[in-house]
């Protein structure tokens, strides 16, 4: 397997590729090249310096894991805007299935966990270009060759749990699962949907949500919106959430 391969599949859904050893962030790489090129783009980098997570948080970015920033000409109307979480999510999942891994959860709002361990993320934002048009970029860092020693979190990485050689076999399952549902999401919506919420932690369950300013909110964890909000059921009350963290 070869980066060729990759960038077939990426011209074949119109979109370009760059390769990079080293960058501080391929989410500001993205932007940089929409301004310069106005087309649609996938960044890997084999290391970042300055890697971005959720919140402004640092994504821990050594080399022999993936990092990779995916800008796309935003066809799905903003208030459905996390569909684009769910269909990645779901592209990652139906990725690992194929090699056996048959436990692969997600966390709202961004998180994939294998066995209860972190494994990679995601962040998404939109991007209007000085020519107004406009874009969604989905960053995604995940554990391939290593993961970082957190306190208080449990994570893992990919060749730990499946037998892979490189991580350009997943990159090729993965973009060949994401631009299938990219193309599809339209008619697929409901398929999409339905893989993600089977996958969700916490459903149904009694979470509590640290949404800043150590405040936090407690109730039964009912589902997402396509706005990306979590649906929590506060004493028989539904209440839309938009930021936080659930408590693990």
């Amino acid at each position: 397997m070869n980066h060729s391969k990759i960038e077939d599949i990426l011209q074949n859904n119109s979109c370009n590729y760059i390769h990079l050893n080293s960058t501080i962030s391929t989410m500001d790489d993205a932007k940089e090249y929409l301004e310069k090129f106005h087309s649609n783009v996938v960044i890997l980098a084999e290391e970042q310096k300055n890697g971005k997570g959720r919140r402004g948080n640092i994504w821990i970015s050594p080399p022999g894991n993936i990092y990779c920033s995916i800008a796309l000409n935003n066809t799905i109307p903003i208030n459905e805007y996390y569909l684009f979480s769910m269909l990645t999510a779901v592209s990652v999942k139906s990725t690992l299935e194929n090699f056996g891994a048959n436990e692969i959860k997600f966390k709202w709002p961004n998180d994939f966990f294998f066995k209860n361990h972190k494994f990679g993320g995601m962040i998404l934002e939109t991007h209007n270009s000085k020519k107004n048009d406009k874009y969604v970029i989905i960053g995604i860092g995940i554990n391939f060759a290593s993961s970082p020693t957190i306190e208080d979190h449990k994570t893992t990485f990919i060749k730990k749990f499946v037998k892979m050689n490189t991580k350009l076999i997943f990159l090729y399952k993965f973009f060949n699962n994401f631009f299938f549902y990219w193309r599809n999401h339209n008619e697929r919506k409901k398929e999409i949907s339905s893989k993600f919420y089977n996958s969700l932690m916490f459903l149904n369950e009694k979470i509590e949500i640290n949404t800043g300013n150590n405040r936090s909110i407690q109730g039964i964890f009912k589902g997402i919106k396509y706005d990306g909000s979590l649906i929590l059921d506060k004493d028989n009350e539904l209440v839309s959430i938009y930021s936080g963290n659930i408590k693990i």
